[in-house]
């Protein structure tokens, strides 16, 4: 539900009869605050307002109540029309039903749209202080009543904009910290994120947020400035260790180390020497550059949000390159994209060497029922080659076979689909299960994950490294010509075991 109610009278909202495509003081209010909080992605506050035209007569809906219930903060629109309101007053009550009475006034917010004396008010707001959106005229024999910043459907005086944004950080401040996010154990991947610019710090924080909170490392380490004197040998350092760079870029351009270039372009290029350095390698750049800018004019004048290509605004950095991905959309569509892409360009491993602290590496050998009969063969050889075949249940409560079979693929070294009989839905499913090794249980990632294509054979089972992404299989081996797996064409599925009295294995099969 909603963190922040807002109690508001409907005459307070009305916009002026000569204006009708203006809006209302706390339409206007209420849209204003929704954008100061903007770049929050979806941790941002929820705001929750009664848009319906509820009489006094009307029943109190149940709607309503609960949304009171489950409010953090109520924000009162105080004016002498949300005095002379039951319903308004009714909602404060309501509001003070469902929350301990210690501490309730911190709950209340007020916001003035006209002066209410101190002693006419309830006395759950007669503490408040709140955010004054007018100013008591200082001689009233010249001036009659207050001097509003909102008038006529718009803000009137730069005072308004000061106003919000103080309301605005406020209700930031004052909001309840959100979950915390689910933490993955490490995934042994690091990234590089780039220090960004003063205009950029926010989206950079939440990006560090999601990738740590998924297990990653980010360097340069999150907590820590590149110092100005040592900047290049720092990044460098950094980049050695990540698969992919992700740069922020905004309108500026960070400190300028001496004799160097300005920190978000220093990054820039020496991620593109790194990529450079090493072609055919997945190492690549992530440009954020958001499409829609909001800038921050001076001399108090309200902010505006203006439209830029994202291309166009590299450009203004450092040169594209062909490998470059560009993304142009809000924050939390890039956390999106950033987490799928590392899913996506998951790094085929080297020829592996598997760890075993007991002279055995546990090789799970995941089929379907009709490939059993191929399955246990293929068991018999790998245990010549110092391999614990592990191998799923078929008989027993569905239930019980469920979960016998899916504690395999949590505990296993590495596993190998076999594919004979079976149809090419099923292999390809069980491959996409092992897209992503957290939603297995595991407490570490596969040392690789392999298909072995088996009699009969099929065009299909030759096209197998067109049929299984990298982000799903690292190993694709085709004995289907075969119809009993020797010795020697295991060992290019079987890497090398530590331990001198294991074979060195074979490159994998392309």
């Amino acid at each position: 539900m909603a963190d922040i109610f807002i109690s508001y009278a409907r005459d307070d909202d009305q916009p002026p009869p000569d204006c009708p495509d203006r809006k209302g003081f706390v339409t206007f209010l209420d849209e204003s605050i929704r954008y100061e909080f903007r770049d929050l992605g979806p941790e941002r506050p929820k705001i929750w307002r009664d848009v319906k035209r509820i009489s006094d007569g009307d029943q109190f809906s149940a709607e309503l109540e609960d949304a009171l219930k489950n409010a953090s903060f109520l924000l009162v629109v105080l004016s002498p029309n949300w005095m002379s309101s039951s319903w308004c007053k009714r909602e404060l009550d309501t509001f003070a039903k469902y929350h301990p009475a210690e501490g309730i006034r911190e709950r209340i917010i007020v916001v003035g749209k006209r002066h209410v004396d101190r002693d006419r008010r309830p006395s759950l707001l007669q503490g408040q202080t709140g955010f004054a959106f007018y100013a008591r005229a200082e001689d009233p024999d010249e001036i009659e009543g207050d001097v509003e910043f909102f008038d006529r459907g718009k803000p009137c005086d730069d005072r308004y904009w000061s106003k919000l944004k103080s309301l605005a950080a406020y209700l930031l401040r004052r909001r309840p910290p959100p979950p915390p996010a689910p933490q993955y154990p490490p995934t042994g991947r690091t990234i590089y994120v780039a220090k960004p610019a003063s205009d950029m710090r926010a989206g950079y924080d939440r990006i560090v947020s999601e990738l740590t909170g998924k297990g990653h490392t980010v360097v340069p380490p999150p907590a820590e400035e590149i110092p100005l004197d040592r900047a290049v040998a720092v990044i460098e350092h950094a980049l050695a260790k990540a698969e992919i760079s992700v740069h922020l870029l905004g309108e500026k351009f960070g400190d300028t180390p001496e004799d160097q270039l300005p920190m978000a372009k220093l990054q820039l290029a020496r991620a593109a020497l790194k990529e450079a350095a090493d072609p055919g390698k997945t190492f690549h750049r992530i440009v954020w550059a958001p499409s829609l800018w909001t800038t921050q004019p001076a001399n108090g004048q309200p902010a505006t949000e203006v439209s830029r290509h994202p291309i166009d605004v590299l450009a203004q950095f450092d040169r594209q390159l062909p490998t470059d991905k560009v993304e142009g959309n809000t924050l939390s569509k890039l956390v999106d994209f950033l987490n799928q892409h590392l899913i996506a360009i998951a790094q085929v491993p080297p020829p592996p060497t598997l760890q075993s602290t007991d002279g055995n590496v546990r090789l799970y050998l995941y089929h379907s029922p009709e490939d059993s009969d191929y399955a246990l063969g293929l068991a018999r050889v790998l245990q010549q080659r110092n391999v614990e075949p592990l191998l799923p249940v078929f008989d027993g409560p569905s239930a019980e076979i469920e979960r016998f079979n899916d504690k395999g693929l949590a505990e296993c070294d590495a596993v190998v689909l076999c594919w004979a009989k079976a149809c090419e839905v099923w292999v390809r499913a069980q491959a996409r299960r092992l897209r992503n090794w957290h939603d297995l249980g595991r407490a570490h990632q596969f040392a690789y994950r392999a298909v072995v294509a088996a009699p009969p054979p099929g065009s299909r089972k030759k096209a197998g490294s067109l049929l299984f992404p990298r982000s799903e299989i690292d190993r694709i081996v085709d004995l289907s010509d075969n119809e009993v797996p020797t010795a020697d064409q295991v060992d290019l599925l079987v890497p090398a075991v530590t331990g001198d009295a294991a074979p060195t294995a074979s490159e994998p099969a392309p």
